[in-house]
């Protein structure tokens, strides 16, 4: 059932706190925080996010949270794409570069995904928003997969979401998705994914922090690489800043730190990035 009312779009204060709330998503996404945002596009509207990042770690968490030195730094080059379809589906596309420390860089895996917006109902402070969404993560380069700065596994992942956001007419939103990542070459393996995160957007600024958790539902060892992968289980915060320079356009900054896990580096990561909004005439 999909209850889209015109209420939704009253009110200028509404219709600003969420355009920068969606432009902010799509940079925050291509920067590692989940290709499925909880904000609809528009039948034929674009969103195009170019990022770049850097990430470093001199511990790494091992079995059962064991700590191990190990120097580690990753620039990436990402890119993200979404596309409305319709007023309910959207597709959804990401691609990154990854280079860690004086290796060869490698494109990495590239992800597909179906996003549909279930509910949009409206109540007197805001509205309720559910999505689904399924997708599929492959391999796109011929890299390296074992020794300590590989940068992933050439992993073949169904992931499937479920999203909800509440987005209050007076900016502030709060979301939280969850799922699963079935990882079924080379090897089968899964994950379940938490996502919770709560922002403010206006004409001038967006904000929003988050918290990331990931469990492996997979006991054993994992593939020790210079990001988290199969058998990885983490815990991750966050927080993002946009600032738009155009309506269509803006830029955005953020970082984000590895709390604790196994398998996976403490990691600092620092990020910048534009958003461009191509809407037809």
């Amino acid at each position: 059932m999909i209850d889209v009312s015109r209420q939704d779009m009253a009110g200028g204060k509404s219709r600003r706190a969420g355009l920068a709330a969606l432009l902010l998503w799509l940079s925050g996404v291509v920067l590692g925080q989940g290709a499925i945002s909880g904000f609809p596009v528009a039948e034929g509207e674009v969103s195009v996010a170019p990022a770049w990042s850097v990430e470093r770690y001199s511990e790494y968490f091992g079995p059962d949270g064991t700590v191990e030195d190990r120097d580690v730094r990753t620039l990436s080059y990402s890119l993200f794409v979404e596309a409305g379809m319709n007023e309910q589906t959207a597709l959804v596309a990401t691609l990154p570069y990854l280079r860690t420390n004086d290796d060869p860089g490698s494109l990495q895996d590239a992800s597909l995904w179906i996003k549909y917006r279930n509910l949009d109902q409206r109540t007197p402070a805001g509205a309720h928003r559910v999505f689904t969404a399924v997708g599929l993560s492959f391999p796109v380069g011929n890299y390296a997969t074992s020794g300590p700065t590989a940068i992933g596994q050439r992993a073949s992942v169904f992931q499937g979401r479920l999203v909800y956001q509440y987005q209050f007419d007076s900016g502030f939103f709060l979301h939280a998705q969850s799922g699963i990542d079935f990882q079924f070459a080379p090897e089968s393996r899964a994950n379940w994914p938490l996502l919770l995160r709560s922002g403010y957007g206006t004409r001038y600024y967006y904000f929003e922090g988050w918290l990331e958790f990931v469990t492996t539902l997979e006991p054993g060892p994992a593939v020790r690489s210079a990001t988290a992968g199969t058998g990885s289980s983490w815990r991750r915060v966050g927080g993002t800043l946009y600032v738009p320079l155009l309506p269509w356009a803006g830029l955005v900054g953020g970082g984000a730190y590895v709390l604790g896990g196994e398998y996976i580096g403490r990691s600092t990561r620092y990020n910048l990035g534009m958003v461009v909004k191509l809407v037809p005439k």
